[in-house]
This record gives C-alpha cells, sequence and structure tokens, in this order.
C-alpha cells in the first residue's frame, strides 16, 4: 500500500527550555553581544527559531527500528538541516507557552543521500501565529552506494516558501533604522573561531544532538568531529543584522531562506558577512553568507524584512 502524504505529526507543546536559551547566549562568545542582549531581555532570538521543526519532530513517537543518533537526548536521527525557510511572524519570550503543529510532508534520495521535510507552525496560548517553519534534513549522515533516487510525497521546492508577514511589519521598533539602509551596503563580521567550548555551551548538558558536541558520538555518525548546528553558524551571521538594523528587527515578519552547503567542523574558523541586495518602500532584503577561512561556503541565505 502507498504511502499518504502528507504525514500528521503529534502536536508538541512549549516553552522553550531555559538552559537552552542561556547556551544560546554563551555559545556565541565575543562575538554575540545583541543575540546575548535579546536572551537577557528573555527573547528567544532568531536563529532559534529555526528549531521549532526539531522541537516537535524529537516529541514524536520512534518507529521500530528507525535510526537513532547515539547517545542522543531526544533529538531526531539525520537533524542536519540542508535548508531552512521560515518567517517569524512575533516574538516569543522565554517563558512563553506555545503549541507546535506540522506534518511531514515529504521524502527523497538524492545522490545516496535520504532526506525528509517537514513544516510546521507555532501558535501562542491566545492563538497567535508565532512561527512558520519548512525545514528540509539529512535523514542519515552516510552516502548509501548504490542507492537509488527516488521522491515520496512532495520535493523540498515545490512546497511553499512562508513568506514575509506584512501585517506584523507595523510592530517593529526599527524600521526607521531599517528604512535608512540602501541597496549595496555590506557588513563583515571579524572572523570567528567556532571552537568546541562554543559548540557544547549552546548544545547544554542535554543536547538534542550530541554530534554538534561529543567527539565519540560524532565519529559514530559517520563525522570527523563534532559540527556545529546549522542555527549555530547562522547565528553569527544573524548577529550582524541586528548590529546594523537594530536588536529587533528580525522578530516582526521577516522571512528567512537558508541553505547550508558544508560542515563547519570544531575548530575552523568562519566570516560572517550580509548585504543589502533590496531596498526599497515595503522592503529590506539581505543577502547572508558563511564562508570558512579556507574558502569553502558552509552557508548562504536570504531575509526578507517588511517594512509596512
Amino acid at each position: 500500500m502507498a504511502a499518504i502524504w502528507p504525514k500528521q505529526l503529534t502536536p508538541a507543546s512549549g516553552p522553550i527550555r531555559a538552559d537552552k536559551l542561556d547556551g544560546a547566549a554563551e555559545g556565541m562568545g565575543q562575538w554575540g553581544e545583541q543575540t546575548q542582549a535579546l536572551v537577557a531581555d528573555d527573547l528567544v532570538p532568531p536563529d532559534i527559531m529555526t528549531g521549532l521543526t526539531l522541537f516537535l519532530l524529537s516529541s514524536q513517537k520512534r518507529e521500530p527500528g528507525k535510526q537513532k543518533i547515539p547517545g542522543g537526548g531526544g533529538g531526531v536521527a539525520g537533524g542536519v538541516w540542508v535548508r531552512e525557510r521560515f518567517t517569524i511572524h512575533r516574538p516569543l519570550t522565554r517563558s512563553e507557552a506555545f503549541i507546535v503543529k506540522g506534518e511531514s510532508v515529504g521524502r527523497h534520495v538524492h545522490k545516496g543521500r535520504r532526506y525528509g521535510t517537514n513544516r510546521c507552525q507555532t501558535f501562542n496560548t491566545s492563538g497567535e501565529l508565532v512561527g512558520t517553519n519548512v525545514t528540509t534534513g539529512l535523514l542519515a549522515y552516510k552516502v548509501e552506494e548504490g542507492l537509488a533516487d527516488t521522491l515520496e510525497g512532495q520535493a523540498p521546492d515545490e512546497i511553499p516558501t512562508p513568506q514575509p508577514d506584512w501585517q506584523a511589519a507595523g510592530a517593529n521598533p526599527c524600521l526607521e533604522t531599517l528604512k535608512a539602509l540602501c541597496k549595496g551596503d555590506e557588513f563583515s563580521g571579524e572572523p570567528v573561531l567556532v571552537g568546541l567550548d562554543l559548540m557544547e555551551a549552546r548544545d547544554t548538558k542535554k543536547p538534542d544532538n550530541p554530534i554538534h558536541s561529543d567527539p565519540e558520538l560524532a565519529k559514530k555518525a559517520g563525522l570527523e568531529k563534532p559540527i556545529a548546528g546549522g542555527s549555530h553558524v547562522l547565528a553569527f551571521v544573524l548577529e550582524l543584522i541586528l548590529q546594523h538594523a537594530g536588536r529587533h528587527a528580525l522578530l516582526h515578519g521577516a522571512s528567512f531562506d537558508v541553505r547550508w552547503k558544508a560542515p563547519v567542523y570544531a575548530g575552523l574558523t568562519i566570516l560572517p558577512r550580509v548585504s543589502v541586495s533590496a531596498a526599497t518602500a515595503d522592503r529590506v532584503v539581505f543577502d547572508i553568507e558563511a564562508t570558512l577561512e579556507l574558502g569553502a561556503t558552509a552557508m548562504v541565505g536570504e531575509v526578507t524584512v517588511p517594512l509596512v
């Protein structure tokens, strides 16, 4: 019998663990003043909103025989995001209760790797929409030789992309600063050494996926060393936008489309960059990038901030 797509997931309830937010701040080291200030203000920083899909998936009952992360504390096997598309509709506070509802919309094999795509929406207790996420991630780290390309359900590019929330723009306290930006503006951060100390701090004592902080478990999963989580790499780049556009600039209707291209292993240095690709009466669009010091592109993306 053919599988029926999409597959509904059991809703999960928040708030986000306090140690996760503290770890997000500590994991920025000396490179995260604005992100750390948001956490100090009891607000969830924008990079952590990528984790709402993982928050939902980690609460699901495991299927018999499904691959597990070695030593995982509730994480999902193959929790390596390769693409995240999401919209932050409104700020989320540290203690705020919420519910995440979603579904698995498809899975595919490409060049011997298995991928799955899920989408979800997060609502607060008043029924207000907080976040919309579409996440594509690896289901297994190792290439399976001879595995044919296949598709079940929807392909990632066929899924509607979360759009900017124009109605939320009016509440953005950083509008004047955003409107002053011009096409062609560029912001380059200083080199960031993504050390194991920062990765351990972000992962906390109860990691969802210990391949980000445990060398032995990373090796068992087929990795050379622990790798920085995708949202961790993203955080260093978004910090540049917060520095130049305002601490709360990305919390009121901004949409993100992010792709991770290469792993950032513990001890590597990344160079975050941001440029303004469009600045019109109704939006500012940022092109974002993190490159490895050796030249490879670790992450690319686009962030659209609505202004009206």
